[in-house]
């Protein structure tokens, strides 16, 4: 299936208008990543059919959309109304219904719902931001759920996979070739990354 999803092009003319912004609007723009973990989630509706999903950092809400237009029960929240905005409209472009959103600042959240699946495309590139999504993976990822994370391989990223895997949870890792095509012309190819993320149970101490 086509999508026809909305999304700034021009990033000079975007770096202009953020100027007065305390975080630049990334989730304005379509991302490799974004793209594929659309893909993966097209080719494997296993994953999201039938189970409720968190999108984080939805930003133009391709994943989220593609998710929901499976069977699946989606949540989408990011820190910037516009870019909620903007999920809103291309999911009514895709006529795709039933999605719901919040705005959060994952610095100050407050969301507790769990939830079978957490989503996100090109989240993981701040540091600053590790310790506040280790916290929500922890509080809103129901016993058994799975996190899915997408990346064009930035070392920070790798960085943070590797610190939960020392806090007990497994990884699988695979990638993807994703081209853009903008105003007609395909970009360079990008290699993303695809993380599937589940928690190990504890092993249950003995009482003596």
């Amino acid at each position: 299936m086509n999508w026809q999803i909305t999304a700034v092009q021009n990033q000079d003319a975007l770096l202009d208008s953020a100027d007065d912004l305390e975080h630049f609007p990334y989730g304005f723009l379509l991302w490799e990543s974004a793209v594929g973990l659309a893909r993966y989630i097209t080719s494997h509706p296993e994953t999201v059919i039938g189970r409720s999903i968190l999108e984080l950092g939805a930003g133009v809400g391709v994943a989220g959309i593609v998710a929901q237009s499976l069977g699946a029960h989606v949540r989408q929240t990011d820190h910037q109304k516009g870019a909620l905005q903007l999920c809103e409209y291309n999911a009514a472009t895709n006529r795709v219904e039933g999605i719901s959103r919040f705005l959060m600042d994952w610095r100050f959240w407050t969301h507790s719902d769990e939830y079978d699946v957490l989503i996100g495309a090109d989240i993981t590139y701040d540091r600053a931001m590790h310790f506040y999504l280790d916290e929500i993976f922890n509080r809103n990822l129901a016993p058994g759920g799975s996190v899915l994370l997408t990346d064009p391989g930035r070392p920070q990223s790798l960085e943070f996979a590797a610190s939960l895997e020392t806090k007990g949870w497994k990884i699988e890792l695979e990638t993807e070739s994703v081209t853009l095509i903008e105003n007609g012309q395909a970009g360079r190819p990008v290699d993303v990354a695809i993380m599937t993320m589940t928690r190990q149970r504890r092993a249950s101490r003995r009482v003596p």
